[in-house]
């Protein structure tokens, strides 16, 4: 049913999931770009359209709701809710009576700013594993959250200007979106900023956020992305204390690599545990995992589905 090579190639027809290779027709799961490249024509959501309009250029498109099926070339393409960023898909495509679920990124813990997710069944399952080793469990998303207002409450009472690190799209917004419903003022950095309004134009509010001005930071929050934090923008600031946010922050060593003073595992991915149940739910005969460690093929073997690594290799196009 499917081939792979930087991308997945639908057997029969010229369509492609999140292909890495510009391709001449692709359906994009989500704007973050290791998903979303210069492809002549996309099939996504209008929020993923938005964001990659913004970050990679005009293509042309169609537009899909969720639940909302396309025929195209003899299959038929549905995008499910991934609770990943906002307007994140899994792509489920039907076709010779089998189907097939592109899992995209996935989130199984429900976010403030993005879609909860909704699984459908399937006979294949392509997945993403990007926290697929035991190491990698979550704490509640509540708890979470209180620490990370706990830091900036913390950070205003000692007089540091509390800066929140996260990546440009998805993460650094639900941070946005947890300190604006919290009462704190935003003071964002510009390649957060123009996602930021895209989310807006869709109806996710951040309460009172700016632009960083470097004049205007006092009593404000700063959210960054993680390749700002050693501009002058930051280490010009005599009193700061910076958390980095991300799934990555249960290894120790995480805040050190990403020089933050703390890192926090809120996280747009499913952890070890949601993985698993992720697969449960979808209860395929067969899977094939990319996107993150090739063992936790292993470890679903070990509970008792048939399990591989996706790789290049012929023996795909038996499906």
């Amino acid at each position: 049913m499917f081939e792979y090579n930087k991308g997945i190639k639908i057997n029969g027809t010229s369509l492609w999931l999140d292909a890495q290779k510009a391709v001449d027709i692709c359906c994009v799961s989500h704007g973050h770009m290791d998903h979303a490249k210069n492809h002549r024509h996309i099939i996504a959501t209008h929020e993923t359209i938005s964001f990659y309009n913004q970050r990679v250029g005009k293509t042309q498109a169609n537009a899909l709701e969720y639940h909302e099926p396309l025929e195209f070339e003899g299959c038929r393409v549905t995008l499910f809710p991934a609770g990943h960023i906002l307007g994140s898909a899994q792509i489920l495509v039907e076709m010779h009576s089998l189907r097939l679920l592109y899992s995209g990124d996935i989130n199984i813990e429900n976010s403030t700013t993005a879609e909860p997710i909704e699984i459908p069944e399937s006979d294949i399952l392509i997945m993403e594993c990007t926290f697929g080793k035991p190491l990698y469990r979550f704490p509640k998303r509540k708890v979470v959250i209180e620490q990370l207002l706990s830091f900036v409450k913390s950070a205003f009472k000692e007089g540091f200007v509390p800066v929140i690190v996260g990546y440009a799209l998805g993460k650094a917004q639900e941070a946005m979106k947890i300190l604006g419903d919290s009462g704190y003022e935003l003071s964002v950095h510009g390649s957060i900023a123009v996602l930021a309004k895209i989310y807006e134009e869709f109806g996710i509010q951040f309460g009172h956020w700016e632009n960083y001005q470097k004049d205007r930071i006092e009593r404000k929050v700063l959210v960054i992305p993680p390749k700002a934090v050693r501009t002058r923008m930051i280490t010009r600031l005599p009193k700061r204390k910076t958390v980095f946010l991300s799934g990555w922050a249960v290894d120790s060593s995480t805040k050190y690599r990403y020089g933050a003073d703390e890192a926090l595992p809120l996280s747009d991915h499913a952890d070890f545990d949601r993985l698993i149940e992720y697969v449960r739910k979808v209860n395929p005969k067969k899977i094939y995992t990319t996107h993150g460690p090739a063992e936790f093929a292993f470890h679903l073997r070990r509970v008792g589905f048939d399990a591989a690594p996706l790789k290049k290799t012929d023996q795909l196009s038996l499906f």
